[in-house]
């Protein structure tokens, strides 16, 4: 029942793109990537990703009652494991692991790889802090080795040293990324920027801070145009004061010579419409 949020909007991104999602508030960065990530559903159009995403998103409420592991969407996985080291070697249970025996451990690794290895795959999301979480949707990127990873304010509520880690990780990763950030540092390390406005999505080379710097220049241009339309206004309006003062002169001088030489009336309202003609045609 609302207006649409996006209406004829294009975005490619190639193989290892790093693109930065940038717009004024409310513009719909987050629900694009909600979007492409599959958690949302377009009225029209089409999605279509060659890789499967991995979605790192800025609010977690959805995922509150969760475990760790089924957050990490590994869950299914770590329950088939356990269950084969048990004896119950089923065709169920290797069909859910498909063959990811190291996954345990890459778990492990992944967890200390970002300064949480304490934390339990089986303790509730609810039980840690914004920081923790974070770090826990980041350490799945190590797990699942995605592709395509869209990652909506990952440096919210990391410490610096944990931000350096993901910075580095942005610079040397393969993987393709769409990136909405408000950190400034981070998105000078993509290699392009997505802008979103109400005339669809546009394109710049380079990152932030030289998309920055074209703006810039755009402005002062566009400052500059409207300093000299501002001008030719100026000298137009004293134009048309110089010819109003000049008519109204010669107006004045014609209705004083009319009633002296005794025009006729019929005459007189004649020659003022088309006096008044003439003054239309001046403005």
């Amino acid at each position: 029942g609302k207006l649409p949020l996006f209406d004829g909007i294009n975005l490619n991104a190639a193989k290892s793109d790093k693109i930065a999602l940038i717009g004024k508030n409310g513009t719909g960065k987050s629900t694009l990537l909600k979007l492409i990530a599959k958690q949302l559903m377009p009225f029209s159009g089409t999605i279509s990703c060659d890789e499967t995403p991995y979605y790192v998103p800025q609010h977690f409420g959805q995922y509150a009652e969760m475990t760790i592991a089924e957050a990490l969407q590994v869950n299914s996985k770590l329950s088939a494991l356990k269950e084969i080291s048990e004896g119950i070697v089923t065709q169920e249970n290797l069909d859910l692991l498909n063959d990811d025996w190291d996954i345990e451990e890459r778990c492990s690794q992944a967890l200390k790889f970002w300064g949480i290895s304490e934390a339990s795959l089986l303790e509730k999301v609810n039980t840690i802090s914004g920081g923790e979480l974070v770090k826990v949707f980041l350490a799945g990127i190590l797990i699942h080795a995605p592709g395509l990873v869209l990652l909506d304010e990952p440096s919210n509520h990391l410490d610096r040293q944990s931000r350096l880690k993901l910075y580095d990780w942005i610079t040397t990763t393969k993987s393709t990324l769409l990136v909405v950030s408000h950190d400034r540092e981070l998105l000078n390390l993509v290699s392009r920027v997505a802008e979103i406005t109400p005339k669809g999505i546009i394109n710049y080379g380079g990152n932030f801070a030289d998309y920055q710097a074209l703006k810039q220049r755009e402005k002062e241009t566009l400052n500059k145009e409207i300093q000299n339309k501002q001008g030719a206004l100026r000298k137009a309006r004293e134009k048309e004061r110089e010819v109003n003062e000049r008519q109204q002169k010669l107006d004045a001088r014609g209705e004083g010579k009319k009633e002296k030489s005794g025009v006729a009336r019929i005459m007189m309202n004649t020659l003022r419409n088309n006096a008044e003609n003439s003054s239309a045609k001046l403005k």
